[in-house]
């Protein structure tokens, strides 16, 4: 819900921001030291959030923004003609806006201006009105997204780009990301990072992958999925190393496989065999010999990812159990193979069934044995139809006899949601001991 224009006054008068010259240099420095977005509310199961932005080419007369799309992930509708904009104060370089947001919510956003020729309706205009015309709009726009400069917080690196977080105050403790944002924690030494050269041929193709250790001897090897993403300059190493510093997880190897692009990583992480066939049998023992020259060896294989990952996570444990028995996985693609659950919401709304081939179907027909299988589960409340397929597997798992824990977080499809996934599910599956 947004606030009218004329709203910003008393708005901002509830924050103690002196409205005289609104817009002025003096008017963004006060609100610099307050730093955005701005909660407006002190309780509630929702607040009220102001967002803030600032034309850097000026007023209405000057600049070529004739809107600014607030991207609030999992909350703005992408697949929408009229997704959540803001409103310019008049006469002067400010764009606000205010929503309602739940106040254990915890997600990125960013800002995308828009010119007059990519306004929804001027497009629609040239165009049509299909839901193909819809994506191919978002997708381009979604190309400018501009994060919040004047949020404190470190930037988060989003599907779309760069963005900004957004933390409500009743969202869970994360464990080491709060320290790891405030700049408590250093980058993790060098020699703690093998880079590996896995040239497959099987795969027929060549990437990166990365050793990381928090262990000297035998400990878990945990497998990482779109390992790009986690890789050091997103902080997760360094989190890592904390929280086993500190006796809450226990000491383990660390292989970041990436992703090379999206084509790629379709075909790979969309529960394809002949990709965990290479992993188990070309890549694990150049990982297990490069380790044993440092007098390391692995106790048990764990597997986690995120959306596409966090479905490939569950199907190595399902058709290579010899190899994993434990996996993470968050926002999982289990959708996955009915790609129109995932592209068309109305279809998926009212898709009542397990989609035929999907690994719930396969596990409740016992296709797959999952009861020595223990799982980490997670997705956010902002992904719509992703719930019910994921909550459809867990109960899957459930019923025939894995040990599942899942648990709905604040957030959205989200890195903010994974990064923090990431730390409940290990956690869960390698608890340090104390």
């Amino acid at each position: 819900m947004l606030a009218d224009m004329t709203d910003i006054r008393s708005l901002l008068q509830s924050k103690g921001v002196v409205n005289d010259g609104i817009g002025s240099s003096e008017w963004w420095e006060e609100i610099a030291k307050l730093g955005t977005p701005l909660l407006l509310e002190d309780e509630g199961l929702t607040r009220k959030v102001l967002f803030l932005w600032r034309d850097p080419q000026g007023d209405e007369t000057a600049s070529i923004a004739a809107s600014v799309l607030l991207d609030v992930n999992s909350i703005t509708d992408h697949h929408s003609w009229t997704p959540v904009c803001l409103q310019r104060q008049l006469g002067t370089d400010v764009w606000f806006g205010v929503l309602e947001v739940n106040s254990q919510w915890r997600g990125s956003y960013s800002f995308i201006p828009l010119e007059r020729h990519q306004l929804p309706d001027v497009v629609r205009e040239r165009g049509d009105d299909s839901l193909i015309a819809q994506r191919s709009w978002w997708v381009d726009v979604a190309k400018q997204q501009t994060f919040d400069p004047l949020n404190a917080l470190p930037c988060v690196q989003s599907g779309w780009g760069v963005s900004s977080p957004l933390h409500m105050p009743d969202a869970p403790l994360e464990l080491g990301w709060q320290e790891w944002d405030e700049g408590l924690l250093g980058t993790v030494k060098k020699d703690q990072i093998k880079i590996i050269d896995w040239n497959s041929l099987d795969l027929a193709n060549q990437r990166v992958c990365w050793l990381f250790s928090t262990a000297t001897g035998d400990a878990p090897l945990v497998v990482l999925l779109d390992g790009e993403r986690w890789a050091e300059p997103s902080g997760t190493l360094s989190v890592l190393q904390y929280l086993t510093d500190i006796k809450h997880i226990a000491p383990a190897h660390y292989l970041l496989i990436s992703s090379l692009d999206p084509k790629t990583r379709w075909q790979e992480l969309g529960c394809s065999y002949l990709f965990w066939s290479a992993v188990v049998h070309d890549l694990l023992p150049r990982v297990l010999d490069l380790m044993a020259l440092n007098g390391q060896g692995v106790t048990e294989r764990l597997v986690a990812g995120q959306s596409l990952g966090g479905l490939s996570s569950l199907y190595a444990c399902t058709y290579f159990p010899q190899f994993f028995s434990q996996a993470i996985s968050l926002s999982g693609s289990f959708w996955w193979p009915n790609k129109t659950l995932m592209q068309d919401s109305t279809v998926a709304a009212s898709f009542d069934s397990l989609p035929e081939g999907s690994l719930a179907e396969q596990i409740m027909h016992n296709k797959v044995d999952v009861s020595q299988l223990k799982i980490y589960q997670n997705v956010g409340v902002g992904e719509g139809n992703m719930c019910r397929f994921n909550d459809a597997t867990y109960q899957a798992i459930k019923r025939k006899g894995g040990n599942v824990k899942f648990e709905l977080v604040h957030g959205g499809h989200d890195w903010l949601s994974w990064r923090s996934g990431l730390i409940k599910g290990l956690l869960f599956l390698i608890p340090a001991t104390r």
